[in-house]
């Protein structure tokens, strides 16, 4: 066995010296082009078709781990998913939110009064818990995977027990229970390395499942639609980053003699590589390099399959495009507007979901704990406010018309228009209109006589002081006299314009001029003291 290791090695010893490859630096994957071409596929993480359909079966099969190992890699790798996924997540900041109380015995009229007290003490002491956007946040981050664990600090202020942190944990900590272990396929577990894992203790998490679409937990997840898009964007990442490395690049072919050994064949490839990315490179003698004319290939097939994928998600994430991309062509404000409401439909849902799990999962254990709440009728609950606000303006012109027509409640205008009803004596806002001073001129006020004429008083006052409509009257007269005699006498058109031409040089402007000069002096000081007196 010893002698044949040995003979062997000699035998590799004395090809190496022949190859030349010692003195040369020659590798033996720079031959293999395939290899490049795989590197440059590596976009995609290594995953392929079949590997990814593997994981997929594996994680329907209760081994989810290479899945959500995946799911962490997509939002890692593809800027337009995380970029649509933010907009997604961050939509739910800007809603308004508030801890209502429990029906309990009362009517929503006349609250039960333990009810409400209970919904205040817990209201105090969500309060104190640190980054409430960031729970919403870590919380919306169960949209792509289907789940998402918040581990709960608890802590004691010797009275009360409140949550102190809220820490995420990602998917890849957990695990399924096996069904026949007594697991149902959204059983969770902590990976502990036993086949069963460890169960999550009470009161300990916030374990938040986002329902993108119906199934099991493994399938619940909005990274299952996107995965494909994924891996196909991956191929054309590689294949577009390929094409520009060679585009413009002439094909090169490289011919040799029959005679040609290893070495001179490896010399002439090294050769060609060379010529192709450094402009220089040697063959030896009786060896020819002959170059074809570039390939005449184009981006724009790279380009079409990165948008197609790029819409795909984002239906998938948001529901269409227009809130994402413009085009110029198909984006109209209309189909604009159109594609904001299918997203607000989204994010109700996403509201309604994260709301249901931080009832279930915080304030029910703060009740409890601290307030020793047993009848489930006076437990608090979540709401993010998620009514459409009317846009004030329409809302303002419509109002005083249908309530003409129809009896409008107060309480239905204060929630369209997003204002809260006054509490008790609270102070409210009024419509004033402030007198005019004596060195100001009130502008915009208006008054109605008793026959109901409405007037302004600053057009009355600027009719007042302008010249009389007679002495207008009496000026244009005197301007078109010659005429309206001209006229008279039964000239025709062409007769009118010719007496035009010649009475023109000879009109009388004196008092049109006049009239007009004064005009244009009382505009431009009106002008100034109505700015002084909104100034």
């Amino acid at each position: 066995m010893t002698t044949t290791i040995i003979d062997r090695l000699k035998a590799a010893v004395t090809n190496f010296r022949k190859s030349g490859s010692g003195s040369s630096g020659d590798m033996q994957s720079e031959a293999l082009a395939l290899l490049r071409s795989e590197f440059l596929a590596s976009l995609t993480g290594g995953l392929t078709p079949k590997r990814l359909n593997q994981i997929l079966a594996n994680a329907d099969s209760g081994d989810i781990l290479d899945m959500f190992n995946l799911f962490a890699d997509i939002e890692d790798r593809d800027e337009h998913i995380h970029a649509e996924l933010s907009k997604r997540r961050r939509a739910l900041l800007g809603l308004q939110w508030s801890i209502m109380p429990g029906k309990g015995s009362g009517t929503p009229k006349n609250p039960d009064k333990r009810a409400v007290a209970i919904a205040e003490a817990v209201r105090e002491q969500f309060d104190t818990m640190p980054d409430f956007e960031d729970m919403v946040l870590d919380l919306a981050d169960a949209i792509g995977p289907g789940f998402a664990a918040l581990e709960i600090e608890w802590g004691y202020d010797g009275r009360v027990h409140v949550p102190m942190c809220l820490h995420h944990r990602p998917q890849t900590w957990f695990q399924l229970l096996p069904p026949h272990l007594g697991g149902d396929a959204n059983t969770l577990r902590l990976r502990d390395g036993s086949m069963e894992g460890q169960a999550l203790q009470p009161l300990g998490w916030v374990l938040h499942r986002h329902r993108s679409k119906s199934g099991w937990l493994a399938r619940t997840g909005l990274f299952r639609v996107l995965v494909w898009t994924f891996l196909l964007k991956g191929y054309a990442r590689g294949d577009f980053a390929e094409f520009l490395e060679i585009h413009g690049l002439p094909l090169r072919v490289g011919t040799y003699p029959t005679t040609a050994q290893p070495e001179d064949k490896a010399a002439l490839r090294r050769a060609i590589q060379a010529i192709g990315h450094d402009a220089a490179g040697i063959i030896p003698e009786g060896m020819v390099i002959d170059f074809k004319e570039a390939a005449k290939g184009s981006e724009k097939p790279f380009e079409a399959m990165l948008d197609h994928c790029e819409r795909g998600q984002s239906k998938a994430i948001l529901g269409g495009t227009l809130t994402s991309q413009a085009d110029g062509k198909s984006s109209t404000n209309a189909l604009g507007k159109i594609h904001d409401e299918v997203r607000r439909d989204i994010m109700a849902s996403d509201a309604r979901q994260i709301a249901s799990s931080i009832t279930q999962q915080l304030l029910l254990p703060l009740a409890v704990l601290n307030q020793g709440v047993s009848d489930p009728a006076l437990l608090p609950y979540f709401v993010f406010d998620i009514s459409d606000q009317a846009d004030l303006k329409e809302l303002a012109e419509a109002l005083p018309k249908l309530v003409q027509v129809m009896r409008i409640p107060e309480a239905w205008a204060h929630e369209k228009a997003g204002i809260p009803l006054p509490e008790g004596d609270e102070p409210v806002l009024h419509l004033t209109t402030a007198p005019p001073s004596e060195n100001k001129t009130a502008t915009t006020a208006l008054t109605a006589g008793e026959d109901g004429h409405v007037s302004f008083p600053d057009q009355d006052a600027l009719d007042a002081a302008t010249v009389p409509a007679a002495t207008w009257q009496k000026a244009a007269e005197a301007l078109t006299a010659s005429l309206v005699a001209e006229l008279k006498d039964g000239k025709t058109p062409d007769e009118l314009l010719a007496v035009l031409a010649d009475h023109y040089p000879r009109l009388d402007t004196r008092d049109m001029e006049e009239l007009l000069a004064r005009a244009m002096f009382l505009a431009e000081v009106w002008g100034r003291m109505s700015a002084q007196a909104e100034g």
